[in-house]
């Protein structure tokens, strides 16, 4: 009797335990992280190595790396280095509350209220001035071209310049804000959104045009804030909200899907990276989820890098490569921002620049 007992017992623990196996694999959540554990414990990791400390006497505001070179920009002032850790040269703007911002054809230096804007090469040399004579609240490149968010009066809106300072295109939005803006790979066609704050609920616009000025669509998303745009094709729009992903052409909404405060997007031309949470997802651009890879820890943004897409986060950077972590750096200080070096990572803190081999 015992025996049988004691059988009996053994046998209903073991239904005990598969039902619990059942339950936690019935989670899709517990699937992803089941796949990325077995996939991640058969993947030899790399460590990353600090071959050089650059140290900062102010604290970063922002950087940038190009060709062998970092600059810096810090105390209203631009400081290149080589990659060895010395000072190439620097440049200081005496101008009321400057600020920057790194392109990849060139760097631009804006007085905002002035609306001063000044176009440098890496060498650190003055190749344009612009004088809007409005307030300017932000400056990016668009295919060569340079985009601006401008206030005048009481409206915002978008100035297209090319290189040297001449006026493409300019359109003003009554009543509106401004929230973000692109132009397509061919230089045909801009669009920006807008949102509107009238009324007992918020809606968001995205308008888009040619670039002779001609209108060419409008989508409305209603109750939701666009954080970002971005032409994938001549027509098609990426759209990233505070609510999810959308594919638009031409007014259209090809496909939508639903997500909760995305941290970061980066895309490229095998489809779109998304990082929400503590996953990254990588969705092809007929709107198919790829792949998803979970973290233990929350991460923040994420970068190329050569054959290795890198997260990073407050503390920690990972490595994946074809979906698999790859690599792991944990700091004990706090990472403001991790950027790609050519061969090498560069890891940025608040006073002190890392250069990581891997």
């Amino acid at each position: 009797m015992k025996a049988e007992q004691k059988s009996n017992n053994g046998f209903k623990l073991f239904v005990i335990v598969l039902i619990g196996v059942i339950l936690f694999f019935s989670s899709s959540k517990n699937q992803e992280k089941f796949i990325n554990f077995i996939n991640n414990t058969s993947m030899v990791r790399k460590d990353l190595e600090v071959i050089r400390s650059i140290p900062m006497k102010e604290s970063i505001d922002d950087i940038a790396y190009y060709d062998n070179s970092i600059i810096v920009w810090m105390d209203n002032k631009l400081v290149r280095y080589n990659t060895q850790g010395s000072k190439e040269w620097e440049k200081e703007f005496n101008l009321n509350s400057p600020e920057v911002t790194f392109g990849d054809e060139g760097i631009y230096v804006y007085e905002a209220l002035t609306g001063n804007v000044y176009s440098l090469n890496t060498k650190g040399e003055t190749i344009s001035k612009f004088q809007l004579q409005t307030e300017v609240r932000n400056v990016i490149e668009g295919n060569k071209n340079i985009l601006l968010h401008v206030k005048k009066d009481d409206n915002e809106g978008i100035n297209i310049l090319d290189t040297n300072g001449k006026m493409i295109q300019n359109k003003l939005v009554e009543g509106d804000n401004v929230l973000t803006y692109c132009i397509n790979r061919s230089n045909s066609k801009y669009a920006f959104a807008t949102l509107n704050l009238k009324g007992n609920s918020i809606r968001s616009e995205i308008q888009a045009y040619n670039m002779e000025g001609e209108f060419l669509s409008t989508t409305y998303l209603d109750n939701e804030i666009v954080f970002y745009l971005n032409f994938i094709k001549d027509d098609t729009l990426i759209v990233m909200t505070d609510k999810g992903l959308y594919s638009i052409d031409d007014s259209s909404i090809l496909w939508q899907k639903d997500h909760q405060l995305i941290k970061d997007i980066y895309i490229n031309e095998k489809g779109i990276n998304i990082l929400y949470g503590n996953t990254l997802e990588n969705i092809s651009f007929d709107g198919i989820s790829e792949y998803k890879h979970s973290f233990l820890e929350e991460y923040r943004k994420s970068i190329p890098f050569n054959e290795y897409m890198i997260i990073y986060g407050p503390n920690n950077i990972i490595g994946l490569k074809e979906g698999k972590e790859v690599l792991k750096y944990e700091s004990e200080e706090s990472i403001l921002k991790v950027l790609n070096g050519g061969q090498n990572l560069i890891i940025v803190y608040e006073n002190r620049i890392d250069i990581v081999s891997i």
